[in-house]
């Protein structure tokens, strides 16, 4: 489930921003943002001091304990648009409207989410663009098998696992794409394929468990 930005912000507005600062730099074309500065190290990359992107004010970026959501480069993060959970924003990415950037997630280039999207986990790159009730997902089974977005692509609907859409492919309202398998789903522009790793189809001895090798198989009871 979405959480709420609504509450993410207030949530952050009661706590001490140890994190970052919002200086006086003001975007050449969006005067209404301004650069932030890194008032702690955050993460490898970071050092305080160091200049970040654009936001419209502090609920734009998670400044909790631990916390190293990062805005670098030239991205904007505008409106009610939150960036959270060790996720980044790089190059001229833009996260607007209510969207939410979470889990590592990471947007690069001219990558966009707006309105109410949702991103966990996922890589967008490009001109890929999530809008509507979109949501894209890592899987929950694990969180290294999560969507790469790429080109001119566009979500509207919800993304779910290891997929990786590319071109103008479009993913609409209420579509929904899950893959759980071990196998990738690619979508490039009208055309879906699986990228199957070729080791795959070799066979194996089944891999007994420790514990099945113990097992000691069960005594037939003697009848009378």
């Amino acid at each position: 489930m979405k959480p709420s930005t609504t509450l993410f912000i207030k949530k952050e507005l009661e706590m001490t921003n140890q994190k970052f600062e919002i200086t006086d730099i003001a975007h050449e074309k969006y005067p209404f943002l301004y650069r932030i500065r890194a008032l702690r190290d955050i993460g490898t990359e970071v050092k305080a001091g160091d200049l970040g992107g654009f936001v419209e004010h502090e609920g734009n970026l998670s400044f909790e304990p631990g916390d190293d959501a990062w805005v670098y480069d030239d991205a904007i993060v505008a409106g009610d648009g939150c960036v959270e959970k060790n996720a980044a924003i790089r190059n001229q990415a833009v996260v607007c409207g209510h969207a939410c950037v979470s889990r590592e997630a990471t947007l690069g280039e001219n990558a966009r989410a707006e309105d109410d999207a949702y991103i966990r986990g996922a890589s967008m790159y490009g001109s890929a663009r999530a809008s509507g009730q979109s949501m894209i997902l890592s899987s929950p089974d694990d969180p290294l098998c999560a969507p790469a977005l790429y080109g001119q692509c566009c979500v509207y609907g919800k993304v779910i696992g290891d997929v990786h859409i590319r071109g103008q492919a479009v993913i609409v309202s209420n579509e929904e794409v899950c893959n759980r398998s071990l196998d990738v789903i690619l979508i490039d522009g009208q055309s879906r394929t699986v990228l199957r790793n070729l080791e795959r189809d070799v066979l194996r001895p089944r891999q007994i468990k420790q514990a099945e090798k113990e097992k000691k198989p069960k005594q037939r009871e003697t009848v009378r």
